[in-house]
């Protein structure tokens, strides 16, 4: 007893009772944390009935953590933003650098994400050797014959779909200036052949912007997939980049949705962002009138898909992850521009957790 009674008294110095309560509070600190990190984070590409996608640039994934946890696990599709395009997959008439390619396919691979591929034939981000190229006709199409199919022949079973050609057309519906359609008549219908060769299964997609408000530039894409169905020439999809802001029309974005769906093909929404100040006033805020008008846009786009038949549903992509990473920033140096889902540190902003509940 005596042995008790003494330790007794040594717990009730002031001093030892106030390290046990501390090892008290530490312990239930570390319970509910505990507890916290088993309970699951519910994700939105949880919710859906299609792959949700972001293009991602391979540097941000190598040297940011969190841009890499949320590409990782909040996305279950990924697309290149530039490093499949031509400029840096073939900077050189008999070189191809599919590096940086490959790294966003292997770090798509290892998480299970569908890849989509951006894009194989554009008028922008082209090498110079091709702005140079020299010869007759069948000398442009074995050129861009050779450069279709050694890169979908590379990616030949990792990549999901490709956006074969990307914006062909001008506004007024007519087809757009470029050195492949000055070189090489048809080069539209070719293109889809040639990639159709190298990947028979690959789904492939025409892609273009600003369909919405623009009936001849629309028109003039749905008058090419009839074209292509008259032919025979493969065409799977339509991508529909959905760069719009808080004040494009949601008829007017229904309607290209509605006519897109009627074509049968798959549909994509394949670059998504959500302007919210598209005029550059450098007096923007950020406010909540202006995070309401977003959210506004977000659901009607996301309802929208969610009614698609759903053998049409290829997903929807946003075009990077945080706000910081929007090319509106930086393409039109729009430092005031809060397009995405994710803000500058990559956490989720209001929009997102209301596209949660609602679409779950």
């Amino acid at each position: 007893m005596k042995g008790f009674c003494k330790c007794i008294f040594i717990l009730r110095k002031p001093f030892t009772m106030k390290i046990l309560y501390t090892f008290f509070v530490l312990g239930i600190s570390q319970f509910i944390f505990a507890q916290s990190q088993s309970v699951p984070k519910v994700f939105l590409k949880d919710v859906l009935t299609f792959p949700l996608g972001a293009s991602v640039n391979p540097r941000l994934l190598d040297e940011n953590v969190t841009y890499r946890e949320r590409t990782g696990s909040e996305f279950s599709s990924v697309t290149a933003e530039n490093h499949m395009k031509m400029m840096n997959v073939h900077p050189g008439a008999d070189r191809f650098d599919f590096v940086l390619g490959d790294e966003i396919v292997a770090f798509a691979k290892n998480r299970k994400q569908r890849i989509h591929g951006h894009t194989l034939v554009w008028h922008n981000q082209v090498p110079q050797w091709m702005k140079d190229f020299q010869g007759d006709q069948v000398a442009w199409e074995n050129m861009l014959k050779n450069h279709i199919q050694t890169v979908v022949a590379h990616y030949k079973g990792k990549v999901a779909g490709w956006d074969v050609v990307n914006e062909a057309f001008l506004d007024d519906g007519s087809l757009r200036p470029t050195i492949w359609s000055d070189h090489i008549p048809d080069y539209l219908a070719k293109s889809f052949l040639w990639a159709y060769e190298a990947d028979p299964n690959a789904i492939l997609f025409y892609n273009d912007y600003g369909q919405d408000g623009k009936p001849k530039k629309m028109q003039a894409i749905l008058n090419l997939v009839q074209d292509f169905k008259n032919r025979n020439i493969p065409i799977n999809g339509l991508g529909l980049q959905m760069h719009v802001n808080i004040g494009s029309k949601n008829e007017a974005i229904l309607e290209v949705i509605n006519q897109s769906v009627a074509t049968g093909l798959s549909v994509h929404f394949s670059e998504l962002d959500v302007a919210v100040n598209p005029k550059n006033n450098p007096d923007f805020v950020y406010d909540d009138v202006a995070k309401d008008e977003q959210l506004n846009k977000f659901l009607l786009l996301f309802n929208a898909f969610k009614s698609i038949p759903k053998g049409q549903q290829y997903g929807i992509t946003f075009w990077n992850v945080g706000d910081k990473d929007s090319w509106l920033r930086g393409y039109f140096k729009r430092p005031k521009e809060n397009p995405l889902l994710f803000d500058d540190a990559y956490a989720r902003k209001a929009a997102y957790n209301v596209l949660l509940q609602t679409l779950k």
